[in-house]
């Protein structure tokens, strides 16, 4: 992916389980998804940056094998 930035509010990328309040559904913006050519199934790789920010990877077979 380049380095493309987006800004969103927590609320519209993270969504509460029901029943489960130890984890969350994050939700991909279809902008990011599309930027990053991320289709539903694919592996990713997210890292969180020093001032909150979100990094996420598409993991490929490449990248599995050099890491």
């Amino acid at each position: 992916m380049s380095n493309n930035k987006w800004i969103y509010k927590a609320e519209d990328i993270f969504q509460d389980i029901e029943n489960d309040p130890k984890n969350v559904n994050m939700t991909i913006p279809p902008e990011i998804a599309h930027a990053a050519n991320l289709k539903p199934g694919d592996k990713l790789k997210i890292n969180i940056g020093d001032q909150g920010t979100m990094i996420i990877e598409k993991v490929t077979k490449e990248k599995e094998n050099n890491e």
